[in-house]
């Protein structure tokens, strides 16, 4: 017989409300070792009628170093941030706010159902305030008589006891977050998402996850008729001095496909964890100085040593970056698991020619036969750089119309790699190509298993090439001839034996099309237009599909459903296709 548990603050708040709700948000303002959130894990997993979901915000000055072991092995790279982890399937979430208190404080954009402070001495109850919702219940461990007056004056009533309250304020809440009781009916918990690729799959299944009912359409005859075709790919981390914006999404992205990968794919078969070097052309992509880079930041990123140089291919005076939290994916692998998922349905040579407003929802219009092929509430298009397209499709309505309409200024990038079997490549140069992926200008993946497109294996690929605004997806002998290039310039210290070993009429290529953005972050979510309520959009990701498209599908996701962003709410905002329109 197990253990009782002592009873938990936040679940016997849940156990209390009469119809069990479907999600539950937690917080605590001190995380400590994360003692209290696995009590609040186990009690939920001890309860069959808790939430469905449960989210979990905590605060905590620096990254702890004293784990409790049951939770050390997701809690990794814990740089100042907002860090979304994943547990029992993605059913928990942890929010882990690490740095500033303040400053995070912030960041969190939703009201939570129950509230544990650590010392209202550090905390201002009007944040408090802030963060809470009608019936929010709070507990505190110290308080003093200003802020429990500040408490009072901020809408709370105390309880009995008086080291508890409820927020229950005397006027109107007119609260800037989004509510967590607010919730779609389970009829209007269904969407259609147009494009099979990695971002289409990824906010198909975020969505499914969550129980809604999914369907997928897209134009080619199967998945991966667009750039999502790739045979493989890396997903790394993006390193800036100054630790940037770009740098700070690319990090939650890749947490968040490590997550992803790991829970549906066969590692060391369709992806691996397997580290990465990256050569730092002409000394770019440097790492910020020590005070911003702690020691957790080495878990991301590090100046590469000889080892990594010399394995890489590089010589001394190389530059290079060494990344622990990287790796590779085998693209379709990663979209045909999330597409599998069984709340999603999958619909194939059909193109999405319009889409048309009613008062019952979208209607999306075949191209061939211009007739109605789907009608939904919500509608996510997620086919890349042909959204503009979709977008200018829908009809105006000119009185009710006081913005332009929205416009994504999308960059197609044709990108051709090149790969081949191992057994095709010299002895001498076979054995001493890496089995960690290498990037730069370009990247070299070796010594990967057969690819779904080509059985034989294992095999290397590399590329890839870069032209704006070229739709031509036929693979051309010069961008074969220039990939072995650019692979021989990653490698300078194996330079001529690629040059000279590698035959490219023994190699295959394959060509796709991309979708960037001038400011080189992704679009995702709705718009502020009127006219295109109910409609999403999820593209933009450039060569980054596999390192964001998670992230965006569970950003995207959240909104919907009116829980916790799985990031800071100022990254999220960058992020907003809102932006455009």
């Amino acid at each position: 017989m197990s253990p009782q548990l002592p009873p938990n603050f936040h679940a016997s708040l849940w156990q209390q409300v009469p119809e069990r709700p479907s999600q539950w948000h937690a917080l605590d303002t001190q995380f400590g070792n994360g003692q209290a959130f696995l009590e609040t894990l186990l009690a939920w997993q001890a309860d069959p009628q808790a939430p469905s979901q449960l989210f979990y915000t905590a605060f905590t000055e620096q990254a702890p170093d004293n784990l409790v072991p049951q939770l050390a092995q997701n809690c990794f790279g814990l740089l100042p941030g907002i860090h979304r982890i994943c547990y029992a399937n993605s059913q928990v979430k942890l929010n882990l706010c690490v740095g500033h208190f303040a400053v995070n404080f912030k960041e969190i954009d939703i009201a939570a159902d129950s509230i544990q402070i650590s010392n209202f001495l550090d905390t201002d109850p009007r944040s408090v305030a802030r963060l809470s919702k009608l019936g929010t219940r709070i507990r505190w461990s110290a308080m003093n008589d200003d802020a429990l007056a500040q408490l009072k004056a901020s809408g709370f009533q105390l309880d009995t006891l008086g080291s508890s309250a409820t927020y229950q304020p005397h006027w109107p809440i007119k609260a800037a977050l989004r509510s967590s009781d607010i919730q779609a009916p389970e009829s209007k918990r269904k969407a259609i998402v147009i494009g099979a690729g990695l971002a289409g799959a990824a906010v198909a299944y975020s969505l499914a996850h969550r129980g809604w009912q999914v369907e997928v359409i897209d134009q080619h005859t199967q998945t991966g008729g667009g750039a999502s075709g790739l045979p493989a790919g890396i997903f790394a981390t993006h390193v800036s001095p100054d630790n940037n914006v770009l740098s700070r999404i690319t990090r939650d992205g890749v947490r968040a496909t490590i997550e992803r990968a790991a829970s549906l794919l066969k590692r060391g078969e369709e992806w691996d964890l397997s580290h990465l070097v990256e050569h730092r052309y002409s000394g770019k992509r440097e790492l910020p100085p020590s005070p911003v880079w702690p020691e957790a930041g080495l878990e991301w990123s590090a100046e590469a040593n000889q080892v990594h140089q010399q394995m890489a291919g590089l010589n001394k005076e190389t530059l290079a970056l060494w990344h622990p939290l990287a790796g590779w994916i085998q693209t379709q692998s990663l979209v045909k698991a999330q597409l599998s998922h069984p709340n999603i349905s999958c619909r194939f040579k059909t193109k999405v020619s319009q889409l048309i407003r009613q008062a019952s929802g979208w209607q999306l219009i075949d191209n061939n036969n211009n007739q109605v092929v789907a009608q939904a509430d919500h509608v996510i298009i997620a086919n890349a750089h042909a959204c503009q397209d979709l977008l200018n499709s829908i009809q105006i309505v000119e009185q009710a119309s006081v913005k332009p309409r929205p416009q994504i200024p999308i960059t197609p990038l044709r990108g051709q790699v090149t790969f081949g079997p191992m057994h095709s490549l010299n002895q001498d140069l076979r054995s001493k190509l890496p089995r960690v992926p290498v990037n730069g200008h370009g990247s070299f993946i070796g010594n990967l298993p057969a690819l779904q497109i080509n059985s034989e294996g294992p095999y290397w690929i590399v590329g890839s090439s870069f032209q704006r605004f070229d739709f031509d997806t036929t693979v051309r002998e010069e961008d074969q001839q220039s990939n072995l290039k650019q692979w021989a310039e990653l490698m300078p210290a194996w330079h001529d034996e690629i040059l000279e070993n590698v035959d490219v009429s023994k190699t295959q290529g394959w060509a796709g099309i991309r979708a960037a953005l001038p400011d080189r972050l992704p679009a995702v979510g709705a718009f502020q237009h009127l006219d295109f309520e109910g409609l999403q959009v999820c593209t933009g990701m450039g060569a980054r599909g596999i390192s964001w498209s998670v992230l965006c599908g569970e950003l995207l996701a959240s909104q919907l459903n009116h829980e916790p962003l799985p990031m800071a709410a100022s990254l999220a905002k960058l992020m907003a296709a809102a932006r455009f329109g």
